[in-house]
């Protein structure tokens, strides 16, 4: 996420190119030494769809990186990072509710992490919303200016 911001603030040219070139989802993968047997099947489940679920939004973004312009695909890393980061979140603290493992402690250092990943989201999509408007509302315009372009052809 924060390579994205980098890379996205970069001057456009042959350097802002290379540095979204190294702009991706980052793969994820449970640590080795988890012991799936202490888990239950309800939870290792669970856990078992978060990896192909960063999988799907890896592929989503790198066929995103093909056809969209460089500093959209980097919001769109933002955004999916922070959406992946959410739902890991979400993910921990259900199994550690579940299985009575170390709780959440919201005095901690990253205990504002939701919060600030929440606003994050919320931001990017009124964001993706209001380029959405402008871009649907200069389609309109450039229709509208076709007419008159016409006429002007055929007098």
């Amino acid at each position: 996420m924060h390579k994205a911001a980098w890379a996205a603030a970069v001057p456009t040219g042959s350097m802002n190119r290379e540095a979204i070139t190294t702009v991706s989802v980052a793969a994820f993968a449970y640590p080795d030494k988890l012991r799936w047997n202490v888990l239950s099947r309800k939870v290792v489940s669970e856990l078992r769809e978060y990896p192909a679920a960063v999988h799907a939004t890896r592929e989503y973004v790198e066929a995103f990186r093909e056809f969209g312009e460089p500093t959209d695909l980097c919001g769109l890393v933002q955004y999916e990072c922070a959406k992946t980061a959410m739902a890991a979140l979400a993910l921990a603290r259900t199994t550690r509710r579940r299985h009575g493992a170390a709780t959440w402690k919201p005095g901690a250092k990253d205990s504002a992490m939701e919060r600030e990943l929440s606003d994050f989201i919320k931001h990017a999509e009124e964001e993706r919303k209001t380029s959405l408007q402008r871009r649907a509302e200069s389609v309109t315009s450039r229709r509208a200016d076709v007419p008159g372009l016409n006429e002007a052809l055929n007098t």
